[in-house]
């Protein structure tokens, strides 16, 4: 080869933007947030696009996963009721590398309700305190455990009917700051059929002091529904259920007023608004 050609293909090799291939980086990976700010008691729904291979995250040391919707893949991530307001980092790792993003959490004002009770309504006798702890360190050891998805699609409201006593409320009674509701009473009739929101397994169906007569349902990667003050239980614990069927039947079981349903959720450990689930589109 002449000394002018040799010196022409050199040329060639320098010009910007002829480059080798194999030095191009690869495209990154489109990251969506949505809402872009999360309240107290909310979900995200954080959209990965233009990959292919594994997606895994994290968010405040819990798993988040990721499920294939149309050409993209999703996931849900929950913000706890007591979260405080500011930034937290959420981890996503694409086919081994990890990328780093913001997770903007906002205070959610909720409504405050005072009230007066008898006392023996309020102040729990030392066998009933006993009771409460054992029940409660049960529910604890329910979640998050790893478990395989089960559910499907958009989730169905198990309950029509009118919300009394909403999600986050702060109850002031005797001059006494409760624990914030963490789940919504829907008013109902006493007997009328309780349906699970999406499939799942049953885990837990219990009589419990506060929540009377119990049931859990394990939807798989974290997510759970809770049911709580029925009349009648018509499934086992470790049954599989579907999306609509029937599992139970409003009652007023427990420490209970009178004949309503609360339900609950918990994702990821989170407690979230159960009307926050509902309208979720995630197919």
């Amino acid at each position: 080869m002449s000394i002018r050609k040799i010196a022409a293909a050199a040329l060639i090799f320098m010009l910007p933007g002829l480059a080798p291939a194999a030095d191009k980086k690869p495209a990154q990976p489109e990251i969506l947030i949505e809402p872009a700010e999360a309240g107290q008691g909310e979900i995200s729904i954080v959209t990965v696009k233009g990959v292919s291979g594994t997606v895994k995250g994290r968010f405040e040391g819990r798993k988040v996963y990721f499920n294939p919707s149309k050409d993209s893949l999703k996931a849900v991530v929950g913000i706890d009721l007591s979260t405080e307001p500011g930034k937290y980092p959420l981890e996503i790792t694409v086919n081994g590398t990890v990328l780093s993003r913001t997770v903007t959490v906002v205070k959610k004002e909720y409504e405050v309700q005072r009230l007066t009770l008898p006392r023996d309504m309020v102040e729990l006798s030392p066998e009933n305190e006993a009771r409460v702890e054992r029940e409660a360190k049960k529910l604890r050891a329910l979640w998050p455990k790893e478990s395989a998805r089960v559910w499907d699609g958009n989730f169905i409201n198990p309950r029509e009917g009118k919300i009394q006593g909403a999600f986050g409320l702060r109850r002031i009674i005797n001059n006494i700051t409760k624990n914030p509701h963490s789940g919504v009473d829907v008013d109902a009739d006493a007997g009328a059929e309780v349906r699970t929101p999406n499939g799942g397994v049953v885990i837990l169906v219990d009589d419990q002091f506060y929540s009377g007569q119990s049931v859990i349902v394990d939807h798989g990667q974290g997510l759970y529904t809770m049911f709580f003050h029925l009349s009648k239980i018509l499934v086992t614990q470790g049954q599989p259920v579907k999306k609509g069927d029937v599992i139970g039947l409003v009652g007023s079981t427990g420490r209970s007023t009178g004949p309503h349903l609360h339900w609950g959720v918990r994702l990821q450990g989170a407690r979230v608004d159960p009307q926050e689930l509902i309208k979720l589109r995630l197919e």
